[in-house]
């Protein structure tokens, strides 16, 4: 079977009689290879005969020889004539003496045999052991069946009171019960339960129906969890090597197979001589064990280990975890065509170029190479020699063959997509590869032994892909944020700097220029200097601008435009922050192409005039501030005078601290203005910080001015602060203070990229599936669910109470039984399934959510992200007017004309969208809502942007400028796309600013947007002593707690319910009382240090913030729903961000709250199939609860549930890609048991049953 005809892969429980249908044969032996001859031994763990010859097409005994006999079997040594391949794929088996229980079915988070006889695990554990009895059969005895018996009671019972009943010990015993087990009885009791039982049962009758299911519908047994028949793998993929001396390396799993075999051949034998029970169940307990540690040896209490103490690998560890099957083979393959070298700049690179050493060069285009050679008539032996040795026609071939290729660098770690990029190699001699300054940051690479990895896509297919998607000339553009990546840095800054840069304001000579090649003559003869200010004329304006700036302006227009253009002229200072604006706005206006050229001539500009700044920098350089001291001891004096208050009792402690710490920092601000003022503008030091080329105003005060406060090893500020600076040199006692924010440094770089690293690939888990599937989901098309020829999902499930978005024609009669606009009813959807039709285009309401700057406190006039910000490159989920002013009317014939100010709602229906003009119509349905009040606009005007319309950047900040604050977009949450979302939910792709194409994997996407800057955040909480010391947990640890939706430290009150407010305090906390309408009271106690938000006589609403501290998601959830946790989650998470200078977009953050609240939890089930207190997808849910309506049947009532990203990414659809992140034997055992099926939709379980990833260029989007 091709590996591309997989459309699904399940997995279920294996019967003894499906192990020994793939058996060839039972392994009898422990057995390897005879050490006479080095062949296998017969009926061994490697035997011929079982597995296949060790030659090709050769038996054991050598009678039959060569391919001619293909397919016999001979009839001496009875091996079959195959290629010695089967031996990676023919399975053997031990047929057991006595039964044994699976360990990942009772050893797991869930045991599944203790779930299904409803016993306690550690009895089942016992049993297996040996060290109870359970009683199987208690005949007309007092016992009960199930009873579990000690070896003394089972004594007492047998021979002193001589009762006559069976009991059992061990894996026969467990598999006896097991067949007893009636699972549809089972399944009535557990119905039944969830009626009318606790709620501890009810929890367990969820889990234990779920295992039911799974069962009865994939007709399995529960009896299979025990085992008489064991699975031998193939030989192939346990090897034994042999090494010189006459020794083996062997796979430990033939060590543990060997004790299984041999223990369960001296079971036999002590059956045959009938050995007393004490010896068998010894024997029986041994034999349960090694085949435990076969399975799993590292969950056993005490492993099976080799000589060297260490324990062996079982079948369970060579699948889990970082060198597991799953994470290093199937998802991760070393690849051939690869080298890796150091990488030095080449500052004459182009963008998209690298310099490839030619030795590399050559060893990577080798097949190439030799296939050139072959065309001027070398043979393979000739053109091979050539190769080692090569001669010039060799390096004209290389050098030919390189033109037409592009190679992909690599630089580790591989944070984003932009750790790989493609370039055009350039043939350089020596050992190193050369890459463009340019493409430095989207790389994290510098040049202090950095090194990188090539490689080189050989099909046509892999070649076209990475010219057009992965050439870095295509990635100037960062996906995370919209802005440019590849730009200037340092020594290019400097340089543009420097030449922007003005020394007088008022030109000496009054002559007009207006020709740029005849000022950069006049100042290369020397009449002219850079930085003197000239008249110039630039398309008819006259202006005083600088030498430098016109010769920058006509550089940068160099192989851009020819002849006239309608570029503006630059008459600023360009540091990095402009020319990061200058990137950005060129991008929008001329594409990508000319983005390029400016890019290059930038870096020529840039590292021409740095050479002619002659920039250095000394001792000297570094000027101190003569006011310094003066500062320094008015600074002192007032912290004296603050100590006498505190003597005098006038301050408390953490008064007196906050107050010293506040003097000291406003000392180092003064300092700091002052180094600042004291430079000249040419001053080296300045030019490098204020430019942004290197270092920054802290770090020059700290050698000019003052180092100032540090914070201790708690993360406190040490009240003291150093007072001398970097130039000056430290003190014994200050070198030694600040070396707590040194080591602090330190500690956390290590644990931080550790954290930093976690965090991504949970993300990634998480998001991986989720892909652009479809233009809008307003109308889609959809799709039955098929795999093969195999219905998973009719249509009529998908569609029924949806709005057709066409007609639908009967393809009998050719007349069209559901018109464009209709809602599909049960019937009309049973009968879709019925005529064959496999798909239909349906209407759909899209929600959107609602998007806010993001403050601090109610800081609306320096937001931490602008409204404009969020909103740009999104569409809009309802038409936005202009501010002004509304009223409402009565609903009668009055109201026609008017337009809707709001949606109006019945019953949580949409029953008209705001923007909706008042007709007729409308009256007549507000009228049957029975709706007596509307709110409307005043007067007549025009919308600012329609609903479903593009937001581009011009109308995002005139949104802003009008002093809207709420905008409701449509948004990744909202999205109603099944495993992915719609082009238009998402917006703009950032990385070229277009619309977002069908197939963008936005969910890795978003993922490594998220997870790349995690490395820069900050890691530990602070401590900011004061009056309130509590711990504000910041950065990383921060951005963690959001995702993984924990309930955090210190967390605020919030009003479980509306009424008046009473606070009272006593020494050990504080009681907020809630009186309600009815007279009830709701009392919550409180710290006694936390900061109520409340006061005695105020009046609160549910859900109101009652104290500072940060929410608990899922209370808000439950209180304020799901659109006000979203979007506390995304401020929470960007504020973090922010706060360390990171931008990322939301719409990212947004595609990791879409997993996590797809999840619900049932309620009240209704008719529907689910369970209360069951977990599934919302999607299911709402599909159900359709039919049930059009049924006019009861439908299911759930409860919304916040999941963090580890339990979102292991309760995952599919099984391969939640066993391939984490818990690999949990999740393998339970799909087994319910017989789940994997229908291979996101991109990590494509890769491991190696399929083309569905995404992208690959894009055939079979449901």
């Amino acid at each position: 079977m091709n590996k591309t005809d997989i459309k699904a892969l399940k997995i279920l429980l294996a019967s003894t009689e499906e192990i020994l249908s793939w058996s060839h044969g039972e392994v009898k032996r422990g057995d390897t290879y005879s050490y006479r001859n080095y062949m296998p031994e017969p009926d061994g763990l490697f035997c011929e005969k079982i597995f296949g010859p060790v030659h090709s097409y050769q038996c054991h005994c050598g009678k039959l020889k060569g391919k001619q006999y293909e397919g016999l079997k001979c009839p001496n040594c009875g091996v079959e004539i195959l290629p010695s391949s089967v031996r990676r794929e023919r399975f053997g088996h031990i047929q057991l003496a006595t039964p044994v229980a699976h360990i990942w079915y009772f050893k797991n988070n869930i045991n599944y045999i203790a779930l299904l006889l409803d016993m306690k695990s550690q009895d089942v554990e016992k049993i297996i052991y040996f060290v109870a009895y359970v009683v199987i059969d208690p005949k007309k005895t007092k016992l009960r069946y199930k009873q579990v018996l000690s070896e003394e009671e089972y004594y007492m019972y047998r021979f002193e009171e001589n009762l006559d009943f069976v009991a059992k010990k061990g894996g026969e015993a467990i598999k006896e019960l097991l067949e007893k087990v009636d699972l549809n009885k089972l399944r009535e009791e557990a119905l039944t339960k969830l009626k009318s039982g606790s709620s501890q049962e009810k929890s367990n009758a969820v889990r234990l129906l779920s295992v039911v299911e799974g069962l009865l519908n994939n007709n399995r047994k529960p009896e299979d969890m025990v085992l008489t028949v064991i699975p031998v793998i193939p030989p192939d993929l346990r090897p034994l090597v042999p090494l010189e001396g006459g020794k083996y390396a062997s796979d430990d799993l033939n060590e543990l197979y060997r004790r299984v075999i041999n223990r369960n051949n001296r079971l036999k034998k002590l059956y045959e001589v009938n050995a007393p029970d004490i010896m068998l169940e010894n024997e029986k307990r041994m034999l349960q064990e090694a085949v435990d540690a076969l399975f799993d040896n590292g969950r056993k209490p005490y492993p099976v280990v080799n000589a060297n103490k260490r324990p062996l690998r079982s079948l369970t560890d060579i699948l889990k975890g970082k060198e597991g099957r799953f994470r290093e083979n199937l998802l991760g393959k070393r690849v051939d065509y690869s080298g890796r070298a150091v990488i030095v700049v080449g500052p004459e690179l182009k963008i998209d170029e690298c310099g490839v050493p030619k030795e590399m060069a050559l060893e990577l285009f080798k097949p190439f190479v030799t296939f050139e050679l072959s065309k001027l008539g070398y043979n393979k032996k000739k053109a091979k020699e050539l190769i080692e040795n090569p001669t010039p026609e060799v390096w004209k071939a290389v050098e030919d063959l390189s033109k037409n290729y592009v190679v992909l660098l690599n630089r580790a770690p591989t944070l984003h997509r932009l750790s790989i990029q493609a370039f055009k190699p350039v043939l350089i001699e020596g050992k190193a590869i050369q890459i463009s300054p340019l493409v430095c940051t989207p790389f994290n690479a510098d040049f202090d032994g950095d090194q990188m990895a090539i490689h080189l896509p050989l099909s046509l297919q892999s070649q076209m892909e990475a010219k057009m998607l992965m050439l870095s000339s295509h990635n100037i553009l960062s996906p995370a944020h919209g802005g440019p990546l590849d730009t200037p840095v340092q020594d290019m800054v400097i340089g543009i700097y420097y030449l922007t840069l003005s020394r007088d304001s008022e030109p000496k000579n009054k002559r007009i220029y207006d020709d740029s090649y005849l000022v950069e003559l006049l100042y290369e003869k020397g009449l002219l200097k850079l930085h003197d200010s000239i008249r110039f004329n630039f398309r008819g304006a006259t202006f005083t601008t600088t030498v430098g700036r016109v010769i920058f302006n006509m550089k940068i227009r160099e192989g851009i435009f020819d002849g006239e253009d309608d570029y503006p002229f630059i008459n600023e200072v360009v540091g990095k922050k402009q020319l990061e604006r200058i990137i950005s706005e060129f991008y929008d206006r001329y594409g990508l192409v000319k983005t390029d050229i400016l890019l290059d001539n930038l870096k020529e500009i840039g590292f021409k005039f740095a050479t002619f700044s002659g920039i250095s920098i000394g001792l000297d350089d570094i000027k101190m501030p003569k006011e310094r001291e003066k500062i320094i001891k008015e600074a002192q004096k007032r912290v004296e005078h603050i100590e006498e208050q505190y003597n005098e009792g006038l301050l408390s402690e953490p008064q007196r601290y906050e107050a010293v710490v506040e003097i000291w920092r406003k000392a180092s601000e003064e300092i700091q203005k002052l180094v600042f003022n004291n430079f000249d503008n040419f001053d080296p030091v300045y030019m490098m910080a204020i430019s942004g080329a290197r270092g920054s105003p802290t770090q020059i005060t700290q050698m000019a001015g003052i180092r100032g406060l540090m914070a201790g090893p708690t993360g406190k500020i040490i009240e003291f602060p150093i007072l001398s600076n970097l130039r000056e040199g430290l003190t014994v006692l200050e070198y030694f203070l600040s070396t707590h924010g040194a080591r602090k440094g330190q500690a956390d770089t290590a644990l931080r990229t550790a954290d930093s690293g976690y965090l991504t690939r949970r993300l990634v888990d998480v998001a991986h599936g989720i892909i652009v599937k479809e233009d809008d989901c307003a109308i889609r098309r959809v799709k039955a669910t098929m795999v093969g020829d195999e219905l998973i999902e009719p249509l009529s499930s998908k569609v029924i109470l949806k709005v057709a978005a066409e007609d639908v024609v009967d393809p009998n009669t050719g007349m069209a039984f559901i018109r464009k606009g209709d809602t599909i009813s049960s019937e009309q959807a049973a009968l879709l399934d019925k005529l064959g039709i496999t798909s239909i285009l349906i209407e759909d309401f899209v929600n959107g959510v609602d998007v806010q700057p993001v403050v601090e406190g109610d800081n609306y006039d320096k937001p931490v992200i602008t409204l404009a910000e969020q909103i740009w490159g999104r569409y809009a989920a309802e038409t936005i007017y202009p501010p002004i002013t509304l009223k409402k009317i009565k609903v009668n014939k009055k109201a026609i004309g008017y337009v809707l100010a709001d949606s109006v709602f019945d019953n949580g229906e949409l029953l008209l969208e705001k923007g909706r003009k008042i007709t007729e119509g409308v009256i007549e349905i507000l009228e049957k809502a029975k709706i007596k009040e509307i709110e409307v606009f005043d007067e007549n005007i025009e919308p600012i942007i329609r609903k479903n319309e593009l937001i581009t950047k011009e109308k995002a900040k005139l949104i802003e400028s009008l002093g809207i604050r709420k905008v409701k977009v449509r948004s990744p949450i909202t999205c109603n796309v099944e495993h992915g979302v719609c082009a238009k939910c998402y917006g703009v792709d950032l990385s070229n600013r277009d619309i977002v194409k069908v197939g963008e994997a936005v969910g890795v996407v978003a993922a490594e947007s998220i997870g790349e800057p995690g490395t820069q955040l900050t890691l530990r909480t602070f401590h900011t002593g004061g009056v309130a010391s509590q711990d504000i947990t910041q950065g990383l640890p921060r951005v963690e707690e959001l995702f993984s939706a924990r309930s955090p430290k210190g967390k605020a009150i919030v009003s479980p319910a509306k009424g008046k407010v009473e606070v009272t305090s006593d020494k050990l906390r504080q009681l907020i009382t809630i009186t309600g309408e009815k007279g009830e009271k709701i009392k919550i106690p409180a710290p006694r240090d936390k900061k109520l938000n409340v006061k005695t006589g105020d009046y609160v609403n549910v859900g109101d913030i009652l104290s500072d501290g940060p929410l608990d998601p899922r209370e808000i959830l439950d209180i304020k729903g799901m659109n006000f946790t979203s979007r506390y989650l995304l401020h929470e998470i960007e504020k973090v961000y922010k706060s360390q200078g990171v931008d990322i977009n939301i719409k990212h953050i947004e595609i990791i709250l879409k997993r996590m609240f797809d999840k619900v939890e049932i309620v009240d089930s209704g008719d529907t199939n689910f369970y209360e207190g069951e977990v599934v997808n919302k999607d299911d849910v709402l599909k159900e609860n359709r039919k049930m309506k059009a049924e006019g049947k009861k439908i299911a009532k759930f409860r919304l549930l916040v999941q963090g990203i580890t339990k979102s990414a292991l309760s995952s659809d599919s099984f391969l890609s939640a066993a391939s992140f984490q818990e690999t034997p949990r999740v393998l055992a339970e799909a087994a048991i319910k017989g789940k099926i994997d229908l291979l939709r996101g991109m990590k379980e494509s890769i491991i049953v190696g399929k083309k990833i569905p995404a992208g260029t690959n894009m055939d989007f079979e449901e």
